[in-house]
């Protein structure tokens, strides 16, 4: 009998980065022959087409949570933990994977005799503590099995913060792209949720430094994404020559093909699923020093170059050293492609069936 993996994350519907990352992980370990079930906590707009068949997709709710306090939200909540010890039951104990804290504090109201539990924080420490998370992140994830941070850094300071179930997992890429991106391409590309941790304006600042100096005049710059700051970002690149603001693809590696430059402006970042894909592609990276996961990915500023966080001036002076100098563009692409092999899935599986055998002897 194949053993039941039940993976939760707050919705399973968004295009995000730990959504994706559950659907690659879904479909990775059904692959493998494990009976898997992803579980979204609750509906997100339209509900999302998942690109494997192999696992079975739940969600708690048909609504989302009211956003105040009150006789509605607790009835919500307890059909939530009914609904989800439900589909606990419906087969033998196994493993449960919960991608987010929220998700993982449904868990906890479940019974949960004869399963083992992992937790994941899918950002950094840094992150933690920027959204006040961290002492939920304690009191959620404490018990369980194996608390799972991005890497060995971020492990080591969930450890000293108080957990003593943390080690690194990273996370896997969904695919590995066949070919190289354009090499002569001069666009800087931004993806990601515009909100105030991503920075995008930050980027818009250094855009305008760079236009102002007269810089990078045959560079074009795309944004794309969408969130609480587009209203934001729109008015502020009215005016700038050479930029666009574009909504999300469900692509990146088809936008990523005629990018000569990722930009990640970010204030916190775990381990970017965009910088992975950007460096798998052949595209080196241009990103503010925000995580251990980011500097992990770029090797240390050998695959890319690492900038101050939340100064438009060096993001624009490493956005130039990098645009201008084309045999380092050339360098880093290949760095980088090299660098993320060990990110294949593949790989990340492998080191995902090992955890199972150690929780469950």
């Amino acid at each position: 009998m194949s053993t039941r993996v039940v993976l939760l994350a707050n919705n399973v519907d968004e295009m995000g980065g730990a959504q994706k990352v559950v659907q690659v992980l879904a479909g990775g370990l059904a692959s493998r022959g494990y009976d898997v079930t992803i579980v979204g906590v609750e509906p997100v707009g339209e509900r999302a087409a998942h690109e494997s068949t192999s696992y079975q997709v739940e969600r708690l709710l048909e609504v989302t949570y009211p956003k105040e306090p009150g006789p509605e939200l607790d009835a919500l909540r307890i059909g939530a933990v009914k609904k989800l010890q439900s589909i606990l039951d419906a087969g033998e104990p196994g493993i449960i994977i919960t991608a987010q804290v929220w998700a993982m504090e449904h868990v906890l109201e479940c019974d949960l005799t004869g399963w083992r539990t992992i937790g994941q924080f899918h950002s950094s420490v840094e992150a933690a503590i920027f959204n006040k998370d961290m002492a939920r992140i304690l009191r959620a994830y404490r018990e369980a099995d194996a608390f799972l941070a991005l890497t060995d850094v971020d492990a080591v300071r969930f450890t000293q913060a108080g957990l003593n179930n943390a080690s690194a997992m990273p996370n896997p890429l969904a695919s590995w792209p066949e070919t190289f991106a354009d090499p002569t391409a001069k666009t800087i590309t931004y993806l990601g949720r515009l909100s105030a941790e991503k920075a995008p304006m930050t980027l818009v600042q250094a855009w305008r430094i760079m236009c102002g100096e007269g810089r990078l005049n045959d560079w074009s710059l795309n944004i794309i994404g969408s969130g609480p700051h587009d209203v934001q970002i729109e008015a502020a690149i009215a005016d700038l020559p050479r930029v666009r603001l574009l909504p999300p693809v469900s692509d990146p590696y088809a936008v990523l093909q005629s990018t000569g430059i990722l930009a990640v402006p970010s204030l916190v970042e775990g381990l970017p699923l965009a910088v992975m894909e950007a460096l798998a592609s052949g595209v080196p990276v241009v990103a503010s020093d925000c995580s251990a996961g980011v500097r992990e990915l770029l090797d240390n500023g050998a695959c890319g170059v690492l900038v101050n966080r939340g100064d438009p001036a060096d993001l624009a002076r490493g956005l130039c050293e990098l645009a201008e100098n084309d045999e380092l563009r050339s360098q880093q692409a290949a760095r980088g492609r090299e660098h993320l092999q060990k990110y294949r899935l593949d790989s990340v599986l492998d080191k995902w069936e090992q955890l199972f055998a150690l929780i469950q002897r």
